[in-house]
């Protein structure tokens, strides 16, 4: 993890984002909540993706906004995007992303 710019830190997550690796994924998450700070999530080398892998970015944003943070995600790969489209949440990711890929 980093501090990103503006005062939000920056976590970047990399490979799969499947319901394999969700133990993973959320500990880093968890983890840079518990930080404090707004966070922004860098998405940019992660994939496959599957619908496991976007409910916990949708648990995690929801996290840190109850903790009064702002979780805002960057560089969303077309496949999550895909994902949100299938499942009716292209309007939640559009909100909460800075950047797609």
């Amino acid at each position: 993890m980093s501090l990103g710019d503006l005062g939000f830190q920056t976590v970047s997550l990399s490979g799969p984002a499947t319901l394999y690796e969700l133990a993973e994924i959320r500990e880093s998450l968890l983890a840079a909540i518990a930080v404090g700070k707004d966070l922004r999530i860098d998405l940019e080398t992660t994939g496959p993706w599957d619908l496991a892998g976007l409910q916990l970015i949708i648990s995690a944003t929801a996290s840190g906004r109850r903790a009064g943070q702002a979780v805002r995600l960057v560089n969303v790969p077309r496949v999550c995007v895909e994902i949100a489209e299938r499942s009716g949440l292209s309007n939640w990711l559009t909100g909460v992303t800075d950047t797609f890929l």
